[in-house]
Formats: C-alpha cells, structure tokens, sequence
C-alpha cells in the first residue's frame, strides 16, 4: 500500500512538471519537466519517492525501436564516412573529461578514482555497471557525479539547442504525430512487432550485451528496415510517455546530501560538467567544418550526455537522429570495453604504491 502511494505521489509530481515546463515552453516538458520537479521534489521533503525499473525498460524498448526507424541503407553507408572522426570525437572527450576528474579530485580532496570514474561520459546505467565491478572506489562520489551529468546535460543541452535553433523544435514530433503509417499495417504487425522487439530484448540479455533494453529493439529494427519491412514511426503520445518515464527514473537518482560538504560539491560538479558541455560544443561546431551536418545534429552529436538522451534531444529539434545516435554508440562501447581497463590498471597500482610503503 505505501509503494502505490509513493508511485502516485511521484507520478502526480512528474505531471505537474510536465505542466509547468510545457506552459513555460521549455523544451522537452516531458523529459526535463517530470527529472526537475521530481528531483527538487525528493530533495527538499527527502519522501520516499518510487518508480518501478520496468518502467525504465519499457522506455528504453520504445526508444530502441524509435531510434532503428532512423537508420537506412544510405544512413548506414554515411556513418562509415564519419568514423575517423567519431574515433577523435570520442578521444578528445574522454580525454578531457579525465582532466576535469583529474582537476576535480585536487579541488574537493576526493578519491581520485572515483573522480575520474565519475567524470566519465559514459551511460549512466553502464557505469553504474562498471563501479559494482571495480572494488575501492566511493560509489556515492561516482553515482552523484554521474547522475549530476546526465541530470544538467539533458536540461542544458536541448534548451541550448532549442534557442539556438529555435525553427527547428517540435518538427518531427509533429511529423511523428500526424503519420498514419501504423494505420496501414496489417492487423498482425500490432503483435509481430511487439514480440520482435521482446526478442531481441532476450537476446541480448542472454548475450550480456549493455543496454539490451536499447539495442537489442534498436538492432532488430535496423535489420526489419534494411530487409525491406515497413517500420512506420512512433506516435507522438508513444515518444512522450518515453520521456517521462525516463525523466522521473533519473530524476530519483540524485541524492546530493550524501555527499560530505554537499553544497561545495554539487557547485563544482555544476561548473565542471557545463564546461565539458561547452567543450563538446566546440567539438560539434569543428564536425560542420568537415561533414555537411547541421549545426543541431553535430552539437547533439558531440554533446557528454547518453544516447538515449540525446537522441530524445534530436527527435525533438529537427536533427538527424541517426548520425546522433552513432556517435553517441560509439563513445558508449570505447568506455565499455575499454575504460574498465584503464581503471582496472589504475586502482592495481594504487594497491602496488601502498604495499611498496
């Protein structure tokens, strides 16, 4: 009984910055609205808040799917032009990314590694990941330092995005909105395709592959696209409900009092991740330089915020969702697959250092 009434408690919450940020005209109400309100919520009256994971996962299906529709074979055969630079992107973000973590940790006298894990732009959920797997780190410096990213990258990001692109926010919600391509679909596809997405669900949660919820709908959209399958978009209402699953779910991730010295923390993470935000932005206006990209899509393209994120982001200015993604993919699996080992390596020699004195 008291789990329903905290679900509906934080369910009304996320409405009513729903409300809010689309009576303000903020962009991405639903993202951004139901994530801030439901934040500041929990912060100032510390309730216990609840919000089921399958909620999450049901988001990250619907997005899976959302984002395949956006690849073709000429997206494909495009993205293959753009991995030199994908290959850069990703190093020069990393890479300043650990600086920051480097700088951070001098500042506030907090556990190297854990700075620098926490700086990471990384798939919240994957790092997350990554932390239970690596022992003598701080998981609260890392979970805040996470959540604190995502949290400030997909309110900043699309509102930046928007102004500076104001022509462009809503255009392909709307085209979404008003297509009637399910209405031509056979009665079957209202089933087949709903049990498609589920299995390539499974299959990747069998296979351990990160983010299957994503990718494993996302993949097996790609591959219905490029057979030759009708794949019509989402609905508008489908999109919506996707964001504010997401935006309640992240937003009950931030706990910034467990934090010794939380005000000095929080207001140096603030200052370090709008500073990494300005630095993919710098990097997103150098991809227009060398690709015909719009600006929109490049910034998206470069920004430190997740994939799922962003890609809501570009759905939501007109960008090209595809190209976001990819980058975004890109960066997610080089911090998978190969930042553990960095830390891996980093954390052994710390213990060496402590047992040589």
């Amino acid at each position: 009984m008291i789990e329903w009434r905290s679900f509906l408690e934080t369910f009304i919450i996320g409405l009513v910055g729903v409300a809010v940020f689309s009576f303000t005209g903020i962009p991405l109400p639903w993202l951004i609205g139901s994530l801030v309100t439901v934040a500041t919520w929990s912060i100032i009256t510390r309730r216990r808040l609840y919000w089921p994971l399958s909620f999450r996962q049901a988001a990250m299906i619907l997005l899976g799917y959302l984002i395949g529709t956006s690849f073709t074979k000429e997206t494909i055969i495009e993205m293959g032009e753009h991995i030199p630079s994908m290959i850069a992107v990703t190093a020069l973000t990393i890479g300043f990314s650990l600086l920051l973590g480097y700088l951070f940790s001098r500042v506030t006298g907090l556990d190297l590694s854990s700075c620098l894990m926490g700086s990471i732009p990384g798939g919240l959920s994957q790092i997350m990941v990554l932390m239970d797997e690596l022992k003598g780190v701080n998981p609260t410096v890392i979970t805040f330092m996470q959540t604190m990213r995502v949290m400030v990258v997909v309110i900043a990001v699309p509102i930046l995005t928007v102004f500076i692109f104001p022509a462009n926010q809503g255009k392909l919600i709307e085209a979404v909105t008003d297509s009637p391509g399910w209405l031509d679909m056979p009665w079957y596809a209202f089933l087949l395709y709903p049990l498609i997405m589920a299995t390539g669900v499974w299959l990747f949660v069998r296979l351990n592959i990160p983010t299957a919820y994503l990718l494993g709908p996302m993949v097996f959209t790609i591959v219905l696209t490029l057979s030759g399958f009708t794949t019509p978009p989402l609905p508008g209402s489908f999109v919506e409900l996707s964001q504010i699953l997401i935006g309640v779910h992240i937003g009950l991730q931030m706990n910034p009092r467990d934090l010794p010295g939380w005000k000095k923390t929080t207001s140096l993470t603030f200052g370090m991740i709008i500073v990494l935000v300005l630095f993919g932005f710098v990097l997103g206006y150098g991809l227009t330089s060398i690709y015909d990209l719009k600006l929109s899509t490049a910034l998206l393209s470069t920004a430190p915020g997740g994939m799922v994120e962003m890609g809501l982001t570009a759905v939501a200015v007109g960008g090209d969702v595809s190209v976001v993604t990819s980058y975004q993919l890109f960066r997610l699996l080089i911090v998978l697959f190969f930042v553990p080992l960095f830390f891996k390596w980093l954390i052994n020699r710390k213990r060496t250092r402590r047992m040589d004195t």
